[in-house]
């Protein structure tokens, strides 16, 4: 059994952030949202109808909103709880993972594991299409713990990189 412990407050924010930023929806949704953009203002170049600007403003309105909100107000709001604020241990062995801190005990079998994902800082264990549990990858003791909590994960589900499908 593998133990990693951390604040969940000084992970979470950056590990939100990092789903979106690596999420093939947010990646879409972005790029349709400014590829109206782009196409509003490229009818109104050619008709001169103001409507399409206001559409476009509205649309670009819209996602800034969202970015802001997934991306800064959703982390800052998990930062701020004081629930997050205490050192949490996850421990992974071959049968479960167990996350638990003081007055928390939540304890998950690798079947409810449905993906796990890496990237650069994290690895996401997914329990299903938008909750996951984090691994701060700088809180393994060393190389050797990482490796073996890459065996494990194996196991049971291949590790993903790339965007978050």
């Amino acid at each position: 059994m593998i133990d990693i412990t951390y604040k969940y407050n000084e992970y979470m924010g950056k590990a939100i952030r990092g789903y979106h930023h690596n999420s093939l929806r947010f990646w879409i949704s972005n790029v349709l949202g400014l590829a109206i953009v782009l196409l509003e203002i490229i009818m109104y170049s050619q008709t001169s109808n103001q409507k399409l600007l206001w559409i476009a403003f509205f649309v670009l309105l819209v996602l800034g909103f969202s970015y802001v909100t997934s991306c800064y107000l959703q982390p800052a709001k998990f930062m701020s709880d004081a629930r997050y604020n205490k050192p949490f241990t996850l421990s992974v062995g071959d049968e479960q993972i167990r996350l638990h801190s003081e007055d928390l005990h939540s304890d998950a079998a690798w079947s409810t594991v449905t993906k796990v994902w890496a990237t650069d800082k994290f690895y996401y264990l997914f329990l299903d299409k938008r909750q996951f549990w984090i691994i701060p990858r700088d809180r393994f003791a060393d190389q050797a713990q990482e490796e073996q909590f890459k065996q494990i994960a194996s196991r049971h589900r291949k590790i993903n990189r790339g965007l978050i499908r």
